[in-house]
Formats: structure tokens, sequence, C-alpha cells
């Protein structure tokens, strides 16, 4: 029998020392960047919590605990955000981990910014000190940032921007790319607040396109809504009010509850300084329900707690009184069937362990696979990214480089003819629309699906430069209100789609002497109708030889599985209608 049960022991202790590396490779996860529900990171990490506690692993319990505190505090739950953090502390302590106590104790501070700020500044104020002492860099680096944070609530907006600088240093020392975005929106931030507003909405464009890049959903909102907060400041309220309800629908898809109320909060300020009360009324109810909500799940969160206290108590009672009786029970037949129950006892338990090590296994492969998908995932990603900024360095580089050299050569030859230098300006300008359209090749390789957002904000973004660049024509960009935002298609097709607009209205500004371009997007019978016309001079369709322009936009049309069709009569202008599903 001994040796039986220690075969057992050597089986389930070698199952659970391979599953310690799968428990560090969880809790290593980039929290903001997984692309599920807040409920459902919780629910990953109490899962990965308890499988560390099962086998006693207190780096994988601590580390648990401290992304769970991190969780919380993103749904507005600081006592549960505060009861995990503490007890995360408290075991790296133990353990001995410096770097992880340092930056513990500075996320703790962190996330007491809005509810206690002289225990913020003591807890951070002690990572730091430890973080410093033994030169921790890898933590040092967060540490500073959220220091700057808490200087910032206080309108310390110098010291602010010293501890923000510091911590960009050192991650653009050791290219944290996930890292350097962060710093980059907490300066712009304060920019904003030093009324720098044209500073400020640079960097948080700079940070955004890199949280767009990661997929960073939560960054993205952020960015959002700091964005809508300039413009707010500005009073440029119609600018402000859409970066507000981009960052709207993502901040109620992630559960982040802080945000959500208050991005609700700064829409009805935004309204109420326009006068438009029944706007700012029904945003500032939003807002109310929101903040009621958390408050209400609080409420319910400790009444779950009690019922789950009460439920256990009246278990265990059960399970007292079931194991008196069967004591009494094998009091009686213990003489006659000791020996049986023996052997049926290590049967039952020798089944049961086979079972627990079944499912064991069963979790394992489980996590493993999903795992190798999310590493996989992350390979892709670095791969697109690399490639993407060999792209933007060498070539974008060395084009760049030949448009100074045109424009040197031009200048340079005193005795060039007028036909020569127009040559030159037209290779020149051939260069820059190359380079243009290499920015947009690699937006299309750094993602493996684009969502409806993504390529209307794309589609917005070349509407701008065209209304800049021809102030005497006025431009429109209207989506039907059917079409989500949240529709996904491959990076493909939308570039497709984009190029599609993109050289019909650039036909427009060529050839139409048009006062006016539009561009309507709409949803029919499960398919995307694109319309772009305009009010020119318009052309015979019969008479017309086809250039490439149209060729290219009718190659891309049959790409897509799509139609194209040009209707057009002189001097009442063309419209350009393509019609197809998209994938």
């Amino acid at each position: 029998m001994k040796k039986i049960l220690r075969v057992i022991f050597l089986i389930t202790s070698v199952a659970f020392s391979q599953n310690k590396s799968t428990i560090d490779s969880i809790n290593k996860l980039y929290l903001q960047g997984l692309n599920i529900s807040e409920d459902s990171i919780i629910n990953l990490y109490k899962h990965n919590l308890a499988n560390a506690q099962e086998i006693s692993y207190e780096k994988g319990i601590a580390a648990a605990w401290g992304k769970l505190s991190l969780a919380f505090s993103y749904q507005g739950k600081y006592d549960k955000s505060t009861e995990y953090g503490l007890k995360a502390i408290n075991l790296f302590e133990k353990i001995g981990l410096d770097d992880q106590v340092a930056y513990r104790y500075a996320e703790m501070g962190y996330s007491m910014k809005y509810t206690n700020m002289d225990k913020a500044e003591a807890y951070m104020q002690k990572g730091k000190a430890i973080a410093e002492a033994k030169q921790l860099d890898s933590v040092l680096k967060d540490i500073y940032n959220n220091y700057g944070v808490l200087k910032e609530i206080q309108t310390q907006y110098d010291s602010a921007l010293y501890f923000y600088n510091k911590g960009l240093i050192i991650k653009e020392k050791q290219n944290d790319t996930i890292g350097i975005p962060y710093s980059i929106s907490n300066i712009a931030g304060v920019y904003g607040r030093q009324k720098r507003y044209e500073e400020s909405k640079d960097f948080f464009n700079k940070s955004l396109q890199a949280r767009l890049k990661m997929q960073d959903s939560i960054g993205v909102a952020e960015n959002y809504t700091q964005i809508g907060e300039v413009f707010q400041a500005e009073k440029k309220y119609a600018e402000a009010i859409k970066n507000i309800q981009k960052s709207l629908p993502i901040s109620i898809k992630k559960q982040y509850r802080n945000l959500t109320q208050y991005n609700y909060k700064t829409l009805s300020d935004i309204y109420k300084s326009q006068n438009k009360t029944d706007s700012a009324l029904f945003y500032f109810e939003k807002y109310l329900a929101v903040k009621d909500s958390i408050h209400n799940t609080e409420v319910q969160k400790k009444i779950a707690e009690l019922s789950v206290e009460f439920e256990t108590e009246k278990k265990e009672k059960e399970l007292a009184e079931q194991k008196l009786e069967l004591k009494q029970k094998n009091t009686l037949i213990y003489g006659s069937l000791g020996l049986a129950f023996l052997l049926g006892l290590l049967g039952y338990l020798f089944y049961n362990q086979q079972k627990l090590k079944n499912r064991q296994l069963k979790k394992e492969s489980e996590l493993k696979t999903a795992l190798a998908k999310i590493e996989t995932q992350n390979k892709l990603q670095e791969q697109r990214l690399r490639i993407s900024r060999d792209l933007h360095d060498n070539i974008g580089a060395q084009l760049t480089f030949i448009i100074s050299s045109i424009d040197n050569l031009k200048y340079g030859i005193k005795n060039a003819s007028s036909s020569t230098k127009e040559k030159l300006t037209n290779i020149s300008a051939f260069t820059s629309q190359t380079i243009y359209e290499l920015r947009d090749t690699i937006w299309a390789m750094n993602k493996e699906s684009i969502t409806f957002e993504d390529l209307q904000a794309r589609i917005t973004n070349f509407i701008n430069k065209a209304n800049d660049a021809s102030s005497n024509i006025v431009f429109s960009y209207n989506v039907s209100d059917t079409i989500s935002a949240d529709y996904t298609m491959s990076s493909v097709v939308g570039m497709n789609i984009y190029r599609i607009i993109q050289e019909a209205v650039n036909n427009a500004l060529k050839y139409a002497e048009a006062s006016k371009i539009s561009v309507y997007i709409s949803e029919e019978n499960e398919k995307f109708i694109i319309t772009i016309s305009d009010n020119g001079k318009g052309f015979n369709i019969n008479e017309i030889k086809r250039g490439n322009g149209l060729n290219n936009m009718k190659k891309r049309a049959q790409e897509l599985k799509g139609t194209i069709n040009v209707i057009s009569e002189e001097s009442k202008g063309t419209q350009i209608i393509l019609e197809l599903k998209p994938r």
C-alpha cells in the first residue's frame, strides 16, 4: 500500500511542477491588451490563483493577487483592489522579490490617488525608494510615470513633467513599446493643462497611434477622452464630442466603469456649456446611473460574501454531522468489515487521484493551447511591426532622400529648360505620393483585420487632407447610423475600399472642376454602398476613354467581388457607386 501511495504522490508532484510554468505565463500576460471583458479577465486570474494555491506556489499566488488588484481597480472596486494589492505585497516581501515589492507598493499608491492622496504619496515613495536603492530600472520606469500622475493631480505640473520624462528616458533606453505610449500620453496631459494645446494634441495622437497598433483597448479609450478634453478646453465642442463618443463604446465594452462615468459627465458638461439642456440632462442621468451601479455592485458583492459565509457554515455543520454518523457506523462494523473497508478506501483514493490527474492534464492542455495561440498572435504582430518599421525607416527614408535630391537638382541646374524642371517637379510629386501610399500599406500590414471604425478614421484623415489642400471645394463625408463601428473586415478588403474612395476623390479634384465633393457610405441588404459624387462638369460615358484611374477602381472592385458603376452627364456632375458584400 505504501508503494502505491508513493507512486501516486510522485505522479501528482510531476504534474504540479509542470503547472508552475503555465501559472507564470498567465501572470505575465499584458492585461490591458487582452481582448476579453474585464469579468473574464478576473475569472482568468482567479482560476490561476486557485491553481497556484493548489500547489502552494507562493510566487504565482502573489503575482495573481497583483493582477486581480489591477483588474478590480479598472472596475472601480477599490476595496477589492486594495485587499489583493496588500496580500501581494506581504507575500512578495516574505519570499524576498524586491522588484515586485517596490512595484506593488507603487501600484498601491497609484490606486489610491483619488481616495487618499496622503497614503498614495506614502506608498508611492516607499516603492520608489526601494527601486532606487536597488537600481531596479525595470520597475522605476513605471514608478516614475505613476508618481508624475500624483504630482499632476496636485497641479504640480513641473514636477509631473520631470518624473514623466525620467520614466520615458528609461523606457526608450529599454525599447519598452508598451510603456512609451503611457509616458507620451501623460506628458500630453500636462501640456493640455498648461494650455499648450497643439503640443498636447500632437503627443496624444502619437500615443494613440502606438496604442492602436498594440490593440490596447483601454489605452485607446483613454486617449480619445484626453484628446476630447483638449478640444473642450479650446471650446471646439464638435471635435470634443466626436472624440469622447469614440471612447465611450470602448469603455462600456471593456467594463471600464470609471472611464464610462467620466465620459458621460464630460459630455454633459460640454452640452451644458452650449446651453443644450436636453442633451446635458440626458448624459448627466447616464453619469448618475453608472455612478449608482458602481455603488450597487459593492452592495451586491457584500451580500454575496455574506451568503457564501452562511452557506459554508451550514455545509460544514452538515458535513460534521455526516462524519459523526459515519464514525458511529464504522465503529459497529469495524470488526467484520475492517479489511474490506480498507481495500475499498484505497481503491477509492486511487480512483479519485486518477480523476484529479486527468482533470489537471486536461486543464494544462487547454491552457497550453490558449497560450500557444496568444504567443503565435504576438509573434505575428511583432513580425508585422518589424516589417512595417523596416519599410518606414528604410524605404521611406530613401524616398524622402530622392525628393530632397530632386528639389536640390531642380534649383541647382541654372540653365535647365522649363520642361526639364517640370519633369523633375512631377517626379518629386510622384515620389511624395508613393510615400503616402507606403504609409497606407504599412497601416494595413500592421493588422490582420480591421474594424469599420479603423477604416472610417483613415477615410476621415484623407478627406481632411484633401479639404486642407483645396480650400475652394466643399467636402462632405457621412456614414449611415446602421453600420456598426465594431464591424470587422480583412485588412485587404479595407485597403481596397480606401483606395477606391481615394482614386475617385483624386479624379474629381483633377478633372471635374467641382465646388462640392461628397462621400457617403450606407448599408442595404447586407451590402455596403459607397457613393462618391461631385457637381463638376461631368462627361459623356460613351465618348470618354477609360484611363488608369477608372480601370484601377474597376479591378479593385472585382477583387472585392463587388460592382462599380459610373454615372455622369455633361454639366451635371459625376457619381461613382461601389456595391460590395464585405468579408
